[in-house]
């Protein structure tokens, strides 16, 4: 049976001198300290060397890739040599082998088998539910009160794709799918940081730690596999996500049992689709929020596009093309803070980069971060400047100059069912909501498996009084 795995040679043993240049090095543990207690600087570092340089981690060797052209070798040209980064093993604790962790013959087919649930017609369905929340969301806010965004957008992403995944509302449901699922994201998390051997041998010990995450576990296999029972004896077509993954077939299986997937393949692409719907979108809404808040004029603009085209009803996948500015507000916020700031590879078989020879079992990553805020690329590339995105400046950007999402064969799946779900709930509480930063809130990256800020994401909340009258929800 195809488990979605490769398996990786170990460590390439290389002489120093056939490697692109890198930061100094400690004997014997190389830069692996430096590398899980500050990464983003360490690679930061790196980049300086060039734009392909090595920083060596015991027991693994990674080579920093930081320019579009080499991004396009390594996604698009070598993607039959490479799978996930060396990360993945961790990611599969939790998601199995979903597309985010597949590699091989069964990630194409995995791609091949969702694609179509993705289609734009279909997401658009979605609409409504994504609307309908964000307004639930938003009658518990206050006039002058002082919220965490990045909490809120939390609470009501995980509402929306609890709605849409699984056709599931109850609230004290949600909060324990929400509650199971953050010990989860924790776990992986803080283990991804270790070196492989500890990770494994933590992993079956009985630490505090584990045992949350395994009893976290525990109630998402139980709630996932009970309605996948539930659907395939009952026949019912729902309009929710998981009735999609059990209603695909394979046209192409020789073998009729293996025309659908099995309740093991669902119950990861299910679990794959929850972690990817729930943690970037929120992070991408949260920063876009504090961007807002910190630049008062751009606000004025977005809300007065809303006001303009909206009038205050709500907003829905027919008005997209019609919000524009909007639109360029995500992308510039999704550019200077990318939710997965930082993409992984690792090679199973040898691999040509930009001239260098890569052996097989070595690391890649390409930040997002890095490369989106590159001067070469983006004229002054710390500045919150939506206009930037012009026509013209997205046909001359280099294709991997910007790449939120991934690119390749691994583009993500959901990328327009996250767009469409962002820009309408900025389209929704932006009409009736200025946002203010707290002033005494230090902002800082907390770079972890998505960017987040570190702390939170404290605004203040001010009630549009001249907004346009909102319509009947």
């Amino acid at each position: 049976m195809n488990t979605g795995s490769v398996a990786y040679p170990g460590r390439p043993k290389v002489h120093r001198e056939s490697l692109p240049p890198g930061p100094p090095e400690l004997p014997i543990v190389g830069q692996s300290f430096r590398y899980i207690t500050d990464q983003l600087g360490l690679l930061h570092e790196a980049a300086k060397y060039g734009d392909l340089a090595t920083v060596s981690t015991k027991p693994t060797l990674i080579y920093l890739v930081n320019h579009p052209d080499l991004i396009r070798e390594l996604f698009v040209t070598n993607h039959q040599s490479v799978g996930r980064g060396f990360l993945t093993g961790t990611y599969r604790y939790l998601m199995g082998n979903g597309l985010v962790t597949a590699d091989g013959p069964l990630h194409l087919r995995q791609r091949r088998l969702m694609q179509p649930q993705f289609h734009h017609s279909r997401i658009a369905g979605y609409a409504a539910v994504m609307t309908d929340f964000a307004n639930r969301h938003e009658q518990e806010w206050q006039d002058g009160q002082r919220i965490d965004v990045a909490q809120e957008m939390s609470d009501l992403t995980l509402h929306i794709v609890v709605k849409t995944l699984f056709g599931l509302d109850p609230p004290d449901t949600v909060r324990r799918i929400g509650e199971a699922f953050e010990v989860s994201n924790d776990y992986i998390t803080i283990r991804g940081n270790q070196p492989v051997p500890l990770r494994k041998l933590l992993h079956r010990l009985p630490v505090p730690l584990t045992h949350r995450f395994k009893r976290g576990l525990a109630y998402l296999d139980e709630t996932v596999y009970s309605l996948i029972e539930q659907r395939r004896q009952s026949g019912l077509d729902g309009d929710d996500l998981l009735s999609l993954l059990l209603n695909v077939r394979d046209d192409e299986a020789e073998n009729p049992a293996d025309a659908v997937m099995t309740d093991q393949q669902v119950r990861d692409e299910a679990i794959t689709l929850f972690a990817a719907g729930h943690e970037t979108t929120a992070v991408a809404l949260t920063w876009t929020w504090y961007l807002l808040a910190t630049h008062p004029d751009i606000q004025s603009r977005f809300q007065a596009e809303l006001d303009e085209v909206l009038n205050g009803r709500i907003p829905t996948p027919g008005d997209i093309s019609d919000l524009p500015f909007t639109e360029r507000v995500l992308t510039e916020s999704m550019r200077l803070y990318p939710p997965i700031w930082s993409t992984g590879r690792m090679t199973y078989q040898p691999i040509t980069l930009g001239g260098w020879e890569i052996p097989a079992g070595a690391g890649l990553v390409a930040p997002q971060l890095l490369i989106q805020r590159d001067p070469r690329w983006f004229d002054q590339p710390l500045e919150f400047r939506p206009d930037r995105w012009t026509p013209q400046f997205r046909e001359n950007l280099p294709a991997f100059a910007y790449y939120p999402f991934g690119g390749g064969p691994r583009l993500c799946i959901g990328e327009g069912f996250a767009r469409m779900e962002a820009i309408l709930i900025l389209a929704t509480l932006g009409q009736r909501w200025t946002v203010r930063h707290d002033a005494q809130h230090e902002v800082e990256l907390m770079p972890l498996v998505s960017l987040r800020p570190k702390g939170g994401m404290p605004l203040f909340l001010e009630r549009r009084t001249r907004a346009a009258t909102r319509a009947a929800a």
